[in-house]
């Protein structure tokens, strides 16, 4: 069976917290373009205690390297939203990450629909589905040319950026990613219930100020900012920080 969420703390680790602290809330990070869980670990031990940290599994990385990635974005969607529940028992809050806050976005958004809603969307590093901008023809790229636009827009955190090594490894599942994002087309509806909290760097030059408040179109609830000091990358450059604060959003 398909596993599409996995915890991101071995599981006598995650028997050992939450004897200490019974989960609260359960987190599910949905990590950037061609990210695996491993890319959110970071995170797992600065969290607080009583949240319990998973991540979606996608195919075409780590654990599911063999297997195709996906480039639909709408089947993906609801297979993920379906899933979700059995997987993950309830009480849970979406953290998407960057490129991966539009999945989040769009699971959180048909969880509300199907009456599963998420206790909180958390988005990173991503301006409103309305008003972000992805590259539409980036995926359809040759691969040297593909590396050079990624790498020329910040397309993929630093470090993975300078391990040459490892693109073939990556270049699937990135491109697969990114044709999602190409895909996407927003269709405007009714904001839903969930509350959102918009996390983002104060040295992200990428986002703008209206990309950041047009999430306050999706959602009932006045959404928060909430300011890293960081770059584009908070998990990479400040996870200290950004636990903390993702701590706080969970616990308000």
């Amino acid at each position: 069976m398909t596993e599409w969420f996995v915890p991101l703390r071995p599981a006598e680790e995650a028997e050992e917290a939450a004897a200490a602290a019974p989960p609260r809330v359960r987190l599910v990070g949905f990590p950037h373009a061609g990210g695996g869980p491993a890319s959110l670990a970071p995170l797992t031990p600065l969290l607080p205690p009583g949240i319990e940290p998973w991540s979606v599994n996608l195919p075409g990385r780590q654990a599911r390297l063999a297997e195709p990635p996906r480039t639909e974005l709408g089947p993906l969607v609801a297979e993920l939203a379906a899933a979700l529940p059995i997987a993950v028992r309830s009480p849970y809050a979406l953290f998407g990450y960057c490129s991966g806050a539009l999945l989040a976005y769009l699971v959180c958004r048909r969880l509300h629909e199907l009456d599963r809603p998420a206790a909180r969307l958390l988005v990173g590093s991503a301006a409103a589905p309305d008003v972000a901008a992805p590259p539409r023809r980036l995926h359809l790229l040759p691969s040297p040319l593909f590396w050079e636009r990624l790498v020329g827009f910040g397309g993929v955190p630093q470090e993975l950026a300078d391990r040459a090594e490892l693109r073939p490894v990556l270049e699937p599942a990135l491109r697969a990613d990114f044709a999602l994002q190409a895909g996407y087309r927003h269709v405007p509806g009714p904001p839903f219930g969930t509350p959102i909290t918009v996390l983002h760097g104060t040295h992200d030059s990428s986002l703008t100020r209206g990309g950041l408040l047009g999430w306050r179109r999706q959602t009932r609830p006045r959404p928060v900012l909430r300011e890293i000091d960081a770059s584009h990358w908070l998990v990479e450059d400040a996870p200290a920080e950004l636990a903390a604060a993702i701590g706080e959003a969970l616990t308000d």
